[in-house]
């Protein structure tokens, strides 16, 4: 564990080397402080044991962001982009995140609406042509709007799904919502009354992607990156599935027991790219992040108004999620978080809305969710 520590003038050149990776509009260069920074979340890293818990978890690789009064101002990577070969993690290793995937999806129909395409509040059978919502009982007198989606509260069916193996064929966005082969869940339709309670469902998102993709008359990646990547910088994301090999630095899967999976490319598909699709590094996500904090505050609103974010913050009632992040008000703090759980990918990221700080944690195994789980305490003590 001693790998942690800043030991002597080396390792403060290595560190200087590897901030260069991290550089963006609302990432400062290093300096006296920085360092000092660096040496607080290493040494709180070392204290907590993250080699050894890495290793009780079966944890092959880890990487953090932390964000402070809205700037980037610490990340790293521990461990190994694949159990057993010689690369490590890094500030520009990918990951796949998971939910966290939906919080990037509600920013690109929220981009949507202020651009004039859509309505976040207005049936989204309007915008749908290849397929609708099918209509029942519960939909006859209360429309499913993108509200509710992002919410989590449309009545709409499908918790998750399962990621897709190297040799598997890949479902359409209408397969996925039909429940047809190749598609591996079950159909996508209203079976509670709308509005009527919190239920979590990736389906829905799976509708919200269908949306984009028509609105747009593109793939959902193509039109991620253009409404969100592109414009916030974010050069290390992508919802294309499978993920092009040409990304390199990608961070392969592991199973409970920390083996290689998904062999012999290493690392899984998720067609249902709105809901869990999300290729990213925790640098690149901290502008999203960073740039949600600052427009609710009114400071940077050249992408989003404030007013946007403002609502994009609110819980919907009877939900505790917005549109996209869970909210958790507690006096004056107000944090957005998500989490995510691929079958071999964890994933959290919290931002408290007021002091414009945060953090940021990926892994590449599917028992990370525990190693998060004994982390955030410690982030959330330190930022807070």
């Amino acid at each position: 564990m001693r790998k942690f520590k800043i030991i002597g003038l080396s390792s403060f050149f290595l560190f200087m080397v590897g901030a260069l990776f991290v550089s963006f509009n609302d990432y400062e260069e290093p300096n006296e402080h920085k360092v000092t920074v660096q040496n607080i979340y290493e040494e709180t890293l070392h204290n907590f044991g993250l080699s050894s818990k890495m290793n009780d978890y079966n944890v092959p690789g880890i990487s953090f962001a932390i964000i402070k009064n809205g700037k980037l101002i610490w990340a790293k990577g521990f461990g190994y982009i694949q159990k057993g070969k010689p690369e490590k993690i890094n500030t520009e290793t990918m990951f796949s995140v998971g939910s966290v995937s939906k919080v990037g999806a509600a920013t690109i129909s929220l981009k949507l609406q202020e651009l004039g395409k859509l309505d976040i509040d207005k049936n989204v059978n309007e915008y749908l042509s290849s397929w609708k919502v099918p209509d029942n009982q519960y939909t006859k007198n209360n429309a499913v709007t993108l509200r509710k989606i992002m919410s989590h509260t449309a009545g709409l069916t499908v918790h998750g799904f399962a990621d897709f193996l190297p040799d598997e064929k890949l479902p359409t966005t209408v397969q996925i919502l039909n429940g047809e082969w190749p598609a591996k869940n079950s159909s996508v339709y209203v079976n509670i009354p709308i509005g009527s309670k919190f239920r979590y469902s990736g389906g829905g998102t799976t509708v919200e992607q269908l949306v984009i993709e028509e609105l747009t008359n593109k793939k959902f990646h193509v039109a991620a990156n253009e409404l969100l990547f592109q414009p916030l910088k974010m050069n290390r994301s992508s919802y294309q599935n499978p993920l092009p090999k040409s990304f390199g630095n990608i961070a392969k899967a592991h199973n409970r027991s920390g083996k290689p999976t998904a062999l012999p490319r290493g690392y899984q598909s998720m067609p249902e790219a709105a809901a869990s699709g999300l290729w990213t590094t925790p640098s690149d996500f901290s502008k999203l992040m960073i740039q949600l904090m600052k427009a609710h505050q009114g400071e940077n609103t050249s992408y989003l108004p404030k007013k946007t974010v403002t609502d994009m913050m609110q819980p919907v009632a009877p939900s505790d999620y917005g549109l996209g992040p869970r909210i958790n008000t507690n006096g004056q703090n107000i944090e957005f978080s998500h989490g995510g759980a691929n079958d071999s990918y964890r994933a959290h990221f919290s931002g408290f809305l007021p002091n414009q700080n945060g953090y940021i944690i990926f892994t590449n195994g599917t028992r990370g969710s525990g190693l998060i789980n004994e982390l955030r305490p410690l982030f959330n003590k330190l930022l807070n």
